[in-house]
């Protein structure tokens, strides 16, 4: 088995920068289509599965699927001195997975796959709610909350329709997100869109669906989806030829 690939940097470093808010270790897939990554975190509350298409690397080659048991750290300790002028090489050959950049080769120690999670299939819901929205709005509202711990995700009736409240669980000092479907993005790019079925009202733990997000880039794209009692799910493509769904499970 053989991999060589060519990879732009700032999609690699943000890569890392999704993976690393969930598990510090993850299953690395490459086959003929790219790569791919499902991991969850350890006491199984937030679940990453990504994509990278073969067209959103420089160059790539891949003859079988190869699965390979990464320490998310050891790939960040190479990309962290790199610029976007540099190019990361990824390397798999005799056994060994090694990252090739401005004349550092880095031979990465791999994980025994027998030992590690692997997620086979992400878990099906009935969303009851399907939101488009920025990315900045999201993230704003969270850390607009502070030390505040939780927040509820709200879905309820505004007049003859339904609207969408996130609302912080304080009631001295509340924060409430209520995005207004009509508007558009600061770049006026992104109008915003949703679907809504049954009123709801579901409690999430702030700091959890913030690191599920945290890899987001500026003000992008955003599909926000949940419903009564379940995970929320947030669908992006933060680079052409990039995937991300992100779930984070509801607080019982």
């Amino acid at each position: 088995m053989k991999l060589s690939a060519k990879i732009p940097v700032t999609t690699m470093k943000n890569v890392i920068s999704i993976l690393e808010k969930v598990s510090q270790e993850a299953i690395f897939t490459f086959n003929s289509e790219g790569l791919r990554v499902k991991t969850v975190c350890a006491n199984r509350f937030k679940l990453i599965d990504l994509w990278v298409k073969d067209t959103a690397f420089k160059n790539y080659e891949c003859d079988d699927e190869i699965k390979l048991g990464i320490v998310v750290e050891r790939i960040k300790d190479i990309t962290k001195t790199l610029t976007a002028k540099d190019e990361l090489s990824i390397l798999y050959e005799d056994g060994k997975f090694s990252l090739v950049s401005n004349g550092i080769r880095r031979v990465v120690k791999l994980l025994r796959l027998e030992y590690m999670n692997e997620v086979k299939d992400l878990p099906d819901f009935e969303y009851t709610f399907s939101l488009e929205t920025s990315s900045k709005e999201v993230r704003d509202f969270l850390k607009t909350l502070g030390k505040t711990v939780a927040f509820d995700s709200i879905i309820r009736k505004d007049g003859a329709g339904m609207e969408i409240v996130w609302r912080s669980k304080n009631d001295e000092e509340p924060v409430e997100w209520n995005p207004d479907l009509a508007s558009k993005d600061e770049d006026d790019k992104l109008i915003r869109t949703s679907t809504f079925g049954s009123v709801s009202s579901t409690c999430y733990t702030t700091e959890e669906v913030l690191s599920s997000v945290g890899g987001t880039q500026r003000s992008q794209s955003l599909v926000v989806q949940g419903g009564q009692d379940i995970p929320l799910r947030f669908d992006w493509e933060p680079y052409e030829g990039v995937r991300v769904i992100s779930l984070v499970a509801n607080r019982m």
